[in-house]
């Protein structure tokens, strides 16, 4: 009976040579990683296996833990003078819940990345590991669930990019075709989601898909914004025209055979873009356009889920801003798809020129590939 350091590739292995060293009555005495090699701990030993399991009952119960460390605490303030000493023991007291509270805080994240499953799940070649690889990379579940049929009967990495190119094909937008002929153009987000960039960039882009300089800005902004500035700098570095939507003409522009385009830049929140445009619609029903949304990479699930919910009634193209100040993440894609949201492009922030990427099947998959690269 004896005590023994067991080395391999991966835990299944590692496992296996536990069970032909010692058979089903050794205990696990620790496990780790080390230098890409597992490494695990076991024993056989009658000592071994009754001390690890008198570790295991001390370590069962939260409440003893707590206890016993608030008891060391005061235990260790015994020889402070008594007028001070319960102000030290209410510090030390904090300082002990504030330890609990980060270990709380990792247990919970390493937890978040557990699934359990049963001993044939450790193999790196069953198709229902992919679900698995995908939750830990922050994919929604209930989104997984609804793309499972892009990866059942694959192997892990073929079932991921599966996935990835089915969420690219669900998320794609077929609106860029209704941009390109649109002759008016709606953009607008939330404050700060780069709504003025992206509408110098559309004009760029518009100007050498289309070969023209018949390109105006429209500045619809309320009382108090500054953000025309910022359309009035855009418009004097690309050469196109700034006008302000109240003396817009929306029945003529109707009506005319004018090949003008007109790229509406909507500032101030999203409350005040979506009240514009309602009242555009009332006013004047005959009128077409194209609407894009702005939305800043990073943002959270929760987020996505009230734009997309404030929204529902104009139903625009997303617009993916800032991409070279962060990146998008898993949570992002699976609320994007989970709230029926259509991305077409993608851009960053620091380019006007040849910046705006049409985002379609490949270039989201793309994306996908070279920045989710499994765990």
């Amino acid at each position: 009976m004896k005590t023994q350091l067991f080395k391999a590739k991966d835990m299944k292995s590692a496992i296996n040579l536990v069970n032909n060293q010692f058979g089903e009555n050794a205990v696990i005495l620790s496990t780790r990683k080390n230098n890409g090699i597992v490494e695990v701990e076991a024993s056989d030993s009658d000592d071994a296996i009754h001390n690890h399991k008198e570790k295991l009952k001390e370590k069962e119960s939260f409440s003893k833990v707590f206890m016993k460390e608030i008891k060391n605490e005061n235990d260790n303030i015994s020889f402070i003078d008594k007028g001070n000493k319960e102000n030290f023991v209410n510090k030390k007291r904090d300082d002990v819940y504030e330890k609990i509270k980060n270990e709380i805080t990792s247990l919970r994240d390493d937890l978040s990345r557990m699934v359990l499953t049963d001993q044939t799940g450790i193999s790196d070649e069953l198709s229902y590991l992919t679900p698995i690889k995908l939750r830990q990379e922050k994919f929604l579940p209930e989104l997984i669930n609804q793309l499972s049929y892009s990866f059942i009967g694959k192997n892990s990495e073929d079932g991921r990019i599966s996935f990835f190119r089915e969420l690219s094909r669900k998320l794609s937008s077929d609106d860029i075709s209704r941009m390109v002929n649109a002759r008016n153009i709606f953009i607008f987000g939330n404050s700060g989601s780069g709504k003025s960039t992206l509408s110098a960039k559309i004009a760029s882009f518009l100007s050498d898909k289309k070969s023209t300089k018949e390109i105006n800005f429209i500045d619809v902004s309320g009382s108090g914004t500054t953000h025309s500035d910022i359309l009035r700098s855009y418009s004097r570095v690309l050469g196109f025209p700034i006008k302000d939507h109240k003396y817009f003409d929306f029945n003529e522009s109707q009506t005319t055979e004018s090949s003008k385009i007109n790229i509406f830049d909507f500032s101030g929140d999203l409350n005040f873009s979506l009240q514009k445009i309602k009242e555009i619609k009332n006013s004047f029903p005959s009128f077409q356009f194209c609407s894009i949304l702005a939305l800043p990479s990073g943002s959270n699930s929760e987020m996505i889920k009230g734009l997309c919910n404030s929204i529902s009634d104009v139903r625009p193209m997303i617009a993916i801003t800032k991409l070279d100040e962060c990146w998008v993440g898993a949570e992002e894609f699976s609320s994007l798809a989970l709230n029926k949201a259509r991305i077409g492009l993608v851009t960053g922030t620091k380019v006007i020129i040849n910046s705006v990427i049409e985002a379609n099947e490949n270039s989201l998959t793309k994306y996908m590939k070279e920045n989710f690269k499994g765990v």
